[in-house]
């Protein structure tokens, strides 16, 4: 090599680089922050289970929420990722305690003050008539003309009345509707 050639690139000016972007492989590993779904309540043995899912189909969650009669909720303030990340993470293509797993009390507790309120044991199984309507069964129920129709939980019933909560903010408290006048969810 002459010191001609070895001169020339000395005197090269080094281009500045573009910061390289991040592998494909490590930006999926970057955790992605947002709203997170929580399904919570007590099973059949009055045990509470819960778990995060970061998955976005919401009609998904709210078919397992409703088939495991569990409440479901959507993290999406910094005061709630405190509780909810304490909890396992959910599986949608398990079953049972596999899918949402048993937590804590005091955990199953901070959750239920996030949401407001304690409905109790949601039946998974849902009344095909009017009359076998009982405490424990999801059903849907008018809130106002202009709000509409939302999941809710029979806590009492009276002959033709039903004390009702709603399955996602049980903290607005009981109200009572006519047992004709609420609708039955179907099974899939």
């Amino acid at each position: 090599m002459s010191k001609k050639t070895s001169k020339a690139k000395a005197r090269k000016p080094l281009a500045k680089k573009a910061p390289k972007p991040l592998a494909k492989k490590v930006q999926k590993t970057l955790p992605k922050i947002g709203k997170t779904f929580v399904l919570f309540g007590l099973d059949e043995q009055e045990q509470p289970r819960g778990a995060a899912f970061s998955l976005t189909d919401e009609a998904l969650l709210t078919r397992m929420a409703k088939g495991l009669g569990l409440r479901i909720g959507l993290s999406d303030e910094p005061h709630q990722f405190a509780v909810v990340r304490k909890l396992p993470k959910g599986d949608v293509h398990a079953s049972g305690t596999k899918a949402v797993p048993k937590i804590e009390p005091d955990l199953y507790e901070k959750l239920n003050a996030l949401v407001g309120g304690e409905t109790g044991v949601i039946s998974t199984s849902l009344p095909t008539t009017w009359e076998h309507i009982e405490p424990g069964h999801l059903i849907i129920a008018e809130d106002t003309p202009t709000d509409g129709w939302w999941p809710a939980v029979v806590v009492k019933r009276h002959e033709k009345s039903l004390v009702l909560k709603w399955r996602d903010s049980p903290g607005q408290g009981e109200f009572i509707r006519d047992v004709s006048s609420v609708g039955l969810l179907k099974n899939d």
